[in-house]
């Protein structure tokens, strides 16, 4: 009788194993940033201390933004408008930001450390240091805005 009571337990925490493992497995995958802070740069585009990492704005229309302390690390924003936007200790850290528009923007103490800047049209302040149009990297930029601080 132990052996049979041994083999319906087994068959139970078989089943209960394969019941969460399928559940996991087909479980709509998990995004990183918080549902609410989407919907808030979406609907007013301001968003103070917002948790976008890894959010999908890509082509999104930021013109005139106004970010704080906001994290788009790893974010895609291909192709979006951040023309006149004001941003402040916003992190693009590895942040998909070909093609972007920051025409006219404000960037204080961003942190653009291997963001995708292809084809990005940045402030007049914010020159590449060569000729290629690849990665950009924060240092030359905070070196362009040190020495533009100074005159």
């Amino acid at each position: 009788m132990g052996n049979r009571r041994l083999k319906k337990i087994g068959r139970k925490v078989a089943i209960s194993f394969l019941i969460g493992s399928l559940a996991t497995f087909l479980a709509p995958s998990v995004r990183a940033e918080k549902p609410e802070h989407l919907q808030r740069i979406k609907q007013t585009r301001t968003c103070f201390n917002c948790d976008l990492k890894k959010a999908d704005l890509a082509n999104i229309s930021l013109k005139g933004a106004f970010l704080r302390e906001t994290n788009l690390q790893e974010a895609n924003l291909e192709g979006a408008d951040l023309r006149f936007a004001v941003l402040k200790k916003v992190n693009f850290k590895k942040a998909n930001l070909k093609n972007a528009d920051f025409t006219g923007a404000i960037l204080h103490d961003v942190n653009l450390d291997d963001a995708d800047l292809k084809g990005a049209t940045l402030p007049p302040r914010y020159r590449r240091k060569s000729n290629s149009n690849s990665k950009i990297r924060a240092q030359e930029l905070i070196i362009d805005v040190l020495k533009l601080q100074r005159r």
